[in-house]
């Protein structure tokens, strides 16, 4: 990948990425489980969940950066249903504060192939979880204050489906 303007430097602290709250015919929420994640824009965490992220490419388009984050971090597709907004959080890298801007999108679940999983994305290596939305969204809520991270909690995306 050449220069990412749509990633954080040490210039320039703002980063924007695509989110989506994937959901099944049960109406339960697909999301990454980590026992123990190390990440080099988020940390050392343990028992983390986290939905579905990816930063844009140059000259990719939303929808395409969706299908990529989805098929890279779960061996996944699935069809956009709608936008349903945004979290911007801010979290510490090094001795900057980084703004992330991270607009969403409900999907509706049409196939999983773990074999399909790009492994050389961190976030590949989770466990795949399907949870209810009020189930997520305490693990969220919980897990935003326990590391005092607002990027940690996407519980407000998940109370608008």
């Amino acid at each position: 990948m050449s220069n990412n303007y749509f990633g954080h430097t040490s210039e320039n602290p703002y980063h924007l990425s695509v989110g989506a709250v994937v959901k099944n015919s049960k109406g339960e929420v697909c999301c990454h489980y980590f026992d123990k994640f190390l990440h080099k824009s988020f940390g050392e965490f343990e028992n983390f969940y986290l939905l579905m992220r990816e930063t844009p490419e140059p000259g990719e388009t939303l929808e395409e950066t969706l299908k990529r984050g989805l098929l890279e971090e779960f061996g996944m597709e699935a069809t956009l249903n709608r936008y349903i907004g945004s979290i911007v959080s801010h979290f510490p890298k090094k001795e900057k504060m980084i703004e992330k801007t991270t607009l969403y999108f409900l999907c509706d679940f049409i196939s999983l192939d773990e074999s399909k999983r790009d492994r050389n994305d961190p976030e590949a290596s989770s466990e795949i979880r399907w949870l209810t939305p009020s189930e997520l969204i305490l693990k969220m809520k919980e897990q935003g204050e326990r590391l005092e991270r607002t990027d940690a909690d996407e519980s407000v995306i998940l109370e608008r489906i």
